[in-house]
């Protein structure tokens, strides 16, 4: 999952660096304000905790794509049909990668 806004000025998308799984986590790591820079217009804003938003991480979803059909290749090797079972690892990285942007769009902090 990635975090992004949008600049003001130029409508590019800004993305910060983060561990934070939640919006009230991103606003106990980073504070209500965040400081942002626009590397396509040098634009610097002050935003708000609520204007970023969550995306999943199209990377990862296409890395366990190319692990799925691997695993899937060298297992109907050793097991047969049952090998494809191991199609199934993009889907779980998919579900994952909704499910947490989900729980991180859906919940708003209280401006003050």
């Amino acid at each position: 999952m990635k975090i992004v806004t949008h600049c003001n000025s130029c409508k590019a998308d800004i993305k910060i660096k983060t561990s934070a799984s939640t919006r009230p986590d991103l606003q106990m790591e980073k504070g209500d304000e965040i400081k942002v820079d626009c590397l396509n217009c040098g634009n610097t804003e002050n935003k708000h905790v609520n204007d970023f938003k969550a995306e999943p991480n199209q990377k990862l979803i296409l890395i366990s794509v190319g692990l799925g059909i691997v695993a899937t290749a060298i297992l109907w090797n050793f097991y047969g049909a049952i090998g494809t079972i191991s199609i199934s690892i993009p889907l779980l990285f998919w579900k994952q990668q909704i499910n947490a942007t989900k729980a991180f769009n859906s919940y708003m902090i209280r401006r003050r």
